[in-house]
């Protein structure tokens, strides 16, 4: 956490690097953990994914700037970062507060979790505001990231944030509204939602259900009974066969609310304030989810010591 806090603040150009070996210790140890218990699906769904894209886009884009090698994506560079921002930004940060992510220092399951879900949001931070310093990270690695159209409006940035009114809303770099809705949605439902769906939810759901494989969405039909036969009661009415109404349900609400908080991105795009601000709160409510688990560990641990001590003096 203190390198983590130190590379976000000190070293904002170099912490996606810091992002990138990182997740390639929590992540294969989180697949043969849950590979133990039948869990591995869970590594297909969409926070999990984002991270995966985000890793292969910075890749590219080194060996870009590097060694000359190019790609067709490297016209769409601002783009990408872009709806990147916003899954980072939205449903990926969100979902801190949505699954009570806890920072427990001693289980790596809830620090894997934790990571998952804010380390992405902290590589945008670093990218869009450089930790005060927005040019920072062109300095460094010019052209590999495309948060600004030019050397100008990198300075322009900067100026913005030497008044707490910049700091509040800056137009430097502007973005519109719509680059954060409809590029996030088009990689959303090419990338994932389709062949998630399909693979998922049709072609692998007999293996599924024989091998007892658990998936998110057989985890939110269970969680959530109430809004799941509410969504499986509107896909009937419009057609849909009832072995596919929940899971399509499910995933309809998923886009809804993933795009949804897509969208709210555009205001941290322009705000460093707002940015820093979400993020603090991200932290804290991590850090308290995290205070909870430990006194509730504690509590259970005194409570059957006790037990234990007065079943020894009865016996």
């Amino acid at each position: 956490m203190i390198l983590t806090a130190s590379m976000t603040v000190r070293f904002p150009a170099y912490y996606w690097i810091w992002h990138l070996m990182r997740m390639l210790f929590y992540f294969p140890v989180r697949y043969f953990r849950f590979r133990k218990n039948g869990w591995e699906l869970y590594l297909l769904d969409w926070c999990y994914v984002v991270s995966y894209i985000t890793t292969a886009c910075s890749l590219l884009a080194f060996l870009r700037i590097m060694f000359g090698i190019e790609t067709a994506l490297h016209q769409y560079n601002g783009t990408l970062i872009r709806a990147g921002f916003a899954m980072c930004c939205g449903p990926l940060i969100w979902s801190v507060y949505v699954f009570r992510n806890s920072i427990v220092f001693h289980d790596l399951d809830y620090m894997t979790s934790v990571f998952i879900h804010m380390s992405p949001f902290l590589v945008m931070w670093c990218l869009r505001w450089g930790a005060g310093v927005p040019s920072v990270i062109n300095e460094a690695f010019p052209d590999m990231f495309r948060v600004c159209a030019s050397k100008e409006e990198f300075a322009a940035a900067d100026a913005c944030l030497e008044t707490f009114r910049g700091a509040l809303w800056c137009n430097a770099c502007h973005a519109p509204f719509l680059d954060f809705v409809v590029p996030p949605a088009f990689v959303y439902l090419c990338v994932w939602s389709i062949p998630y769906f399909y693979f998922v939810c049709v072609r692998w759901s007999d293996w599924i259900k024989d091998t007892k494989r658990e998936t998110l969405v057989m985890y939110f039909v269970e969680t959530n009974p109430e809004l799941n036969e509410y969504l499986e009661r509107k896909m009937i009415g419009i057609g849909v066969g009832r072995r596919y109404a929940s899971p399509l349900g499910y995933m309809l609400f998923h886009f809804t609310s993933t795009i949804a908080l897509a969208g709210s991105s555009y205001f941290l795009w322009h705000s460093f304030l707002l940015h820093t601000i979400l993020g603090c709160f991200a932290l804290t409510t991590a850090v308290h989810n995290g205070g909870q688990y430990m006194f509730r560990v504690f509590a259970y641990r005194y409570a059957a010591g006790e037990f234990k001590k007065h079943q020894a003096v009865l016996d």
